[in-house]
């Protein structure tokens, strides 16, 4: 089996991979407060879900206290949201775009993880995700470990670890923002796994 399985990984590995992490520019009517515009696709076992770009919120992982933020040092106007938790911090900027802050915060710390932040609703006030980093992928469970391996490393990518939530399921490493996006969603769309989603950053919500 293993044998068969390396003899298709040189064409597992010309399959083009197209990332799907489609951008639509859907403009409300009317331009409502807090409406937000672009969309974005990702997939999980469940099907293909919709999330929206928030243009006034920038992520940032890593930074245990606001003083060691690179966003705030970049951006002092920059306020955490309620959402920010732990080692992650959620800002809303203030006159300056979220790309404009990144490449601010990124020459302040090039080693920082930093991500868009997206809505799971059209609106401002809709729960929100960020990209950490990483894909999580559901391998084929009849997959051994050394044809995970074997395909992984065709794909360009490599295994941060194995997920004991059920058979065959592993985070493979992504720069953090859409870099992980459009990783899992080439992996999912190629359809030589069962699935592939990003390893989100949720907002907890209290009801």
């Amino acid at each position: 089996m293993l044998s068969k399985t390396m003899g298709l990984l040189p064409l597992l590995g010309a399959l083009a991979l197209v990332p799907v992490a489609r951008a639509q520019d859907t403009p409300s009517k009317g331009k409502e407060a807090g409406a937000l515009a672009t969309s974005y696709t990702w997939y999980d076992g469940d099907g293909q879900h919709t999330v929206w770009l928030n243009p006034a919120l920038l992520a940032e992982f890593g930074a245990l206290r606001q003083r060691e933020s690179a966003v705030k040092r970049a951006h002092p106007a920059a306020v955490a949201e309620p959402g920010s938790r732990g080692h992650a911090h959620i800002w809303r900027l203030d006159g300056d775009g979220a790309e404009q802050v990144l490449r601010q915060a990124r020459a302040v710390n090039p080693a920082g993880k930093y991500s868009p932040v997206f809505s799971d609703g059209p609106a401002d006030g809709a729960r929100k995700r960020a990209l950490p980093g990483g894909a999580i992928v559901y391998f084929k469970p009849e997959w051994t470990e050394s044809q995970i391996s074997a395909w992984t490393a065709s794909q360009g990518l490599s295994i941060a670890r194995k997920l004991e939530i059920g058979p065959n399921i592993y985070v493979l490493k992504t720069a953090p923002g859409f870099a992980a996006l459009e990783t899992a969603n080439r992996i999912h769309q190629s359809g030589v796994v069962v699935s592939a989603e990003p390893n989100w950053w949720v907002e907890v919500t209290t009801r």
